[in-house]
């Protein structure tokens, strides 16, 4: 066979493959399947694996009906108001740090779903930091994730992709625990660095969140909605003009980077003698029926006494029992004294009591529904990067592939103790929508089975520094076709 004759086979199947294409997909997705050639696109930061601190990830994300701690921030703009049931003090505080390291078990690297495994995403970080401050009804909270990932083509180049998620956050409890509500602002940062090009951009949006949950009852319904946040453009180091076309390491620039918005709406239901939804005792309020007990109880002394001292009618008898009273009051006051400034340890005290006597056997069952609104000229950001790569330019990296319809990602997770006190676990599941349209892998989005869990390992004042607190190692799975992920971390027994 000559050289020739085999170059005019294959022009020949990609020829017969091109029309195969446009039969199935039609002429105008078709058209919108070309080659990046200019600026005229739109990154879409849509995600589509969870990436989340360790619990969310364990209930498949299923997060925003339930919102508690930090962790909730993510999932709902309510979450620094909400009070967890472990909560003492008016004023609270809290602070939490992870870091995850995925580990690849198998040759699974389709990380944006486009039915093909052509980047090495393996090495990757996940780090999250968060804080709040809650005092009485308010409650403020900030909370970090860095995305940290290494992509390496076929040729050896690396491009290094840092992608930042912040929430910035207020809320208040209305109505006691019934309501909570909250607002505030996402933000979002990427920075891309390759041979010779240092680029990054930063956006930021409002978002709105509430929380229902009704006192003692065995429910909660919550949601939040985040606007979309518009970077802007790349910006940076290594930009150059070919023509009328921006590049950066051999890459076409896009117009703008766009986190598109997002509603997240979701239930949660606890069965088993575990209070879900305890009401929160404030501390202020029990100190001031405190310190009202106190003075009733005084004025009722004063009220006897003086009955007492209105039936006397000998003066010397009188002035007797008047000596009498005169040191009941001295020790009384003392009392009262040593009662009022042991009262706010000893109330703490009672509160942490009723938390720990509560029974710990419970079923949480958490469902959720999370809508990614649409992108204009979307392109994935993998694809974005992949545009190196041979025969990138036939593939699902073309403009408006990515983010062209409003996306749908159904979600439901089951959390228990079967080991009261020593081990908690965690199981869910969630659709992963197709974000390439038709031109995606199998022209649908695929399920991903996720499981995690808690084992309480120490407890430790850490010589001294912290409050009495139990440890426990922490682990998540993620499991989808072409996608796998292991995280492992360290956590706060409560």
């Amino acid at each position: 066979m000559t050289d020739r004759t085999a170059a005019l086979r294959i022009i020949a199947r990609r020829s017969a493959a091109a029309l195969a294409a446009l039969a199935l997909v039609g002429l105008p997705e078709a058209a919108l399947a070309q080659p990046l050639q200019d600026n005229a696109y739109t990154i879409d930061l849509f995600q589509g694996p969870i990436l989340a601190p360790l619990r969310v990830t364990g209930i498949a994300g299923a997060y925003a009906g339930y919102a508690e701690g930090i962790a909730g921030m993510v999932a709902n703009a309510a979450a620094p108001a909400l009070r967890e049931p472990f909560s003492m003090r008016w004023l609270e505080w809290d602070v939490a740090a992870s870091i995850s390291l995925p580990i690849e078990l198998f040759e699974n690297n389709d990380f944006d779903n486009s039915g093909d495994i052509d980047l090495d995403y393996s090495n990757f970080v996940y780090l999250t930091l968060g804080g709040q401050l809650q005092a009485g009804d308010f409650g403020v909270g900030v909370n970090a994730e860095l995305q940290r990932y290494s992509l390496t083509d076929e040729a050896g180049a690396e491009t290094v992709v840092v992608i930042g998620t912040y929430h910035f956050l207020g809320g208040a409890r209305v109505l006691g625990d019934a309501l909570v509500l909250g607002a505030g602002a996402r933000a979002v940062t990427l920075g891309l660095g390759a041979e010779q090009t240092n680029l990054t951009i930063a956006g930021i949006s409002p978002e709105l969140g509430l929380l229902v949950r009704p006192d003692w009852a065995s429910y909660r319904l919550g949601a939040t909605f985040r606007f979309p946040v518009n970077g802007g453009r790349l910006l940076g180091e290594g930009v150059v003009m070919d023509g009328q076309v921006r590049r950066a390491g051999g890459l076409i620039l896009p117009n703008e980077v766009v986190l598109p918005w997002e509603l997240e709406v979701g239930l949660a239901v606890q069965v088993g003698p575990r209070p879900l939804n305890p009401a929160w005792i404030d501390p202020r309020a029990q100190e001031r029926e405190l310190r009202g007990a106190i003075a009733r109880r005084q004025a009722a002394r004063e009220e006897r006494r003086d009955r007492e001292l209105g039936a006397i009618d000998d003066p010397e008898e009188r002035a007797r029992r008047e000596r009498i009273f005169a040191t009941e009051r001295a020790r009384e006051r003392a009392a009262d004294e040593r009662e009022l400034a042991a009262g706010p340890a000893v109330l703490e005290e009672e509160r942490r009591a009723r938390y720990w006597n509560w029974p710990r056997e419970h079923l949480l069952i958490t469902a959720e529904l999370l809508v990614t609104g649409a992108v204009s000229n979307g392109v994935s950001l993998e694809r974005f990067l992949a545009q190196r790569q041979p025969g990138s330019e036939h593939g699902p990296s073309a403009v408006g592939t990515s983010g062209a319809h409003v996306s749908f990602s159904p979600r439901f997770g089951i959390e228990t103790e079967p080991i009261p006190g020593r081990v908690h676990t965690r199981f869910g599941s969630y659709y992963e929508p197709n974000r390439f349209g038709r031109l995606g892998s199998g022209r649908v989005g695929r399920q991903h089975f996720t499981f995690g869990a808690d084992v309480r390992v120490l407890s430790t004042t850490l010589w001294g520094l912290v409050p009495d607190t139990a440890f426990t190692l922490q682990a998540s799975m993620d499991f989808a076709p072409r996608y796998d992920s292991v995280s492992a971390g360290i956590g706060v027994w409560h």
